[in-house]
């Protein structure tokens, strides 16, 4: 028999990058129980891993789980080379290896469109093509609902009768007319996430850990994040913990199911960033000072935060990730018990990464590619000055983890070729013994992740309402919409990203320009949105 569980979330590479866009790593059983790493996407499984040998044999049952995040970072940015602190014991149900893999961990949820695929939670760096009714030609994901016209992977998974759960603390999706959970047998939703208008309490008044223009948010949404955490006590009470717990009680009511997909997403490690103290104290116990934990985008020095503040938002960062890799534990642990872990496919991504003013942020933090004149943007969430300062999504953002588990994998497998969002939804389809349809632009991820080798693309494409980008192991290029010049950057000579090469070697700059172009035109822009992206100044 098989399962399947997906763990997607935002910000973070699990396993190592091997080039650009989004990398593979498959794991076995006793590496999986230790991931702690990072986010994105979604996951399937299924068939093909019965056809390579990986469990069960045809005809017998699918399960399938996704954990999906919001969060940030790369293996290297974290304390203690890459490896966060031992745990308290009791914070987990079963006992697991005290050294996770990654500080960051999440649920994923996919979903899959009629004819081409779409990944939710959408975000600006996944190119969306023109399906829905609302978005025709526009190349990348708004933050939006799925149009009637939509077919999501849920729904053609009920096809099959495969049963569905989403569970997740992300507002973003399925609030203000969003409808990420459309097609799933049911849904769960843990309010109160970045300042979700959940709750009110007259007791909860203003506080000001900083000036209110270094707060992304208005000072009325920064008074509903006060509001929605004031109740906090036990770990649960925090949205990642109580997301996770609601998973777990699905699964142990669930599990004896024939096959299941559930997808578990958590906006944890996205800011704010306010773990549990006893989280961000194995990082910077004795911090005393002003505390960043949902800052103005920007550069840090325009942000004016000191070098020791810096330092106490990547510990509130580390802790927010081990927080979460706590919650992973627990699910992995959960499937243990139950006796299905050998059995189920597990995913393991995120959405996109964030910056922390490391080497290759250009100073920055947090995750913008437009800055106001005054090199902030979303100050006390108000406008932006103008001019504009327009940057790529340089790798710290632009790299995300994809970790597969798949039923009975004995050999840990890395594989090298380019993979993107959009390769999830036939993976999964593949999973459950289902073809994707011949105009998708994504491909299946089960060949690579049973160790068979295979091309997949020679950059992967990202990019905002503005700009469109191409990296790989080598080269990042962006060019934006309208006379602006364009970046390209060596990142093996130039792992700094500090000096552009665009007018040095038009040659390849061309070059890229032409296959963000291609893969913009095979996801469905139209010639006249492609005309706008201006080679030259």
């Amino acid at each position: 028999m098989l399962d399947m569980v997906c763990f997607p979330g935002g910000m973070g590479f699990g396993c190592q990058v091997s080039r650009a866009g989004c990398r593979v790593s498959s794991v076995p059983r006793q590496v999986l129980r230790r991931v702690g790493h990072f986010p994105w996407g979604e996951t399937p499984a299924g068939r093909a891993a019965c056809r390579a040998g990986a469990a069960g044999r045809r005809g017998e049952r699918v399960r399938w789980g996704c954990l999906d995040w919001r969060g940030v970072l790369n293996e290297s940015r974290l304390p203690h080379g890459g490896h966060v602190p031992p745990r308290p014991r009791e914070l987990l149900r079963q006992p697991l290896d005290p050294h996770p893999e990654s500080a960051e961990a999440g649920v994923v949820r996919c979903s899959v469109r009629e004819r081409l695929p779409r990944l939710l939670p959408h975000h600006p760096q996944s190119p969306r093509p023109h399906l829905g009714s609302g978005d025709r030609g526009v190349p990348f994901n708004r933050w939006k609902q799925i149009e009637h016209d939509e077919v999501t992977l849920a729904e053609r998974l009920g096809e099959k009768k495969v049963p569905s759960m989403l569970v997740t603390d992300t507002a973003n999706s399925v609030t203000d007319g969003r409808n990420v959970y459309k097609g799933y047998s049911a849904w769960a939703f843990n309010r109160g996430q970045e300042g979700d208008p959940c709750w009110l309490d007259a007791n909860v008044g203003p506080a000001w850990p900083v000036s209110p223009d270094l707060i992304r948010y208005t000072p009325e949404r920064w008074l509903q994040v006060l509001t929605n955490r004031a109740h906090r006590r036990a770990e649960t009470d925090w949205f990642a913990p109580g997301t996770y717990e609601l998973a777990l009680q699905w699964l142990e009511r669930n599990y004896k199911r024939e096959n299941f997909l559930l997808w578990v997403e958590t906006f944890d490690p996205h800011e704010p960033w306010d773990p549990p103290k006893w989280y961000e104290q194995l990082y910077d116990p004795d911090f005393k000072g002003r505390v960043f934990d949902a800052p103005t985008y920007g550069f840090r020095k325009s942000v004016g935060m000191t070098s020791r503040e810096l330092k106490n938002l990547r510990a509130r960062y580390s802790g927010e990730c081990t927080m979460v890799d706590a919650c992973v534990g627990r699910l992995l642990a959960a499937l243990e018990q139950l006796g299905i872990l050998s059995e189920t496919m597990v995913v393991f991504t995120s959405d996109h990464g964030a910056y922390f003013d490391y080497p290759g942020d250009n100073g920055m933090i947090c995750k913008a590619a437009t800055l106001g004149a005054d090199g902030r943007t979303m100050a006390g969430g108000q406008p932006n000055k103008q001019p504009l300062q327009h940057f790529p999504h340089f790798p710290g953002v632009a790299r995300i983890p994809l970790i597969l588990h798949l039923p009975g994998q004995t050999k840990q497998v890395r594989a090298k070729p380019i993979v993107q969002p959009w390769d999830l939804t036939p993976t999964v389809l593949e999973s459950f013994g289902l073809l994707a349809p011949p105009e998708f632009v994504g491909q299946s991820l089960m060949p690579l992740a049973r160790g068979e080798s295979r091309r997949t693309r020679d950059v992967a494409v990202c990019g905002t309402n503005t700009m469109a980008q191409a990296i790989n192991g080598e080269w990042l290029y962006a060019v934006w919409q309208g006379q602006r010049e364009r970046c390209l950057y060596n990142l093996r000579e130039d792992p700094a990203v500090k000096h552009n090469l665009a007018a040095g070697d038009p040659a390849m700059a061309d070059r890229l320009h032409g296959e963000a172009m291609d893969r913009l035109r095979a996801l469905g822009a139209e010639e006249e949105l492609l005309a706008k992206y201006v080679r030259d100044r």
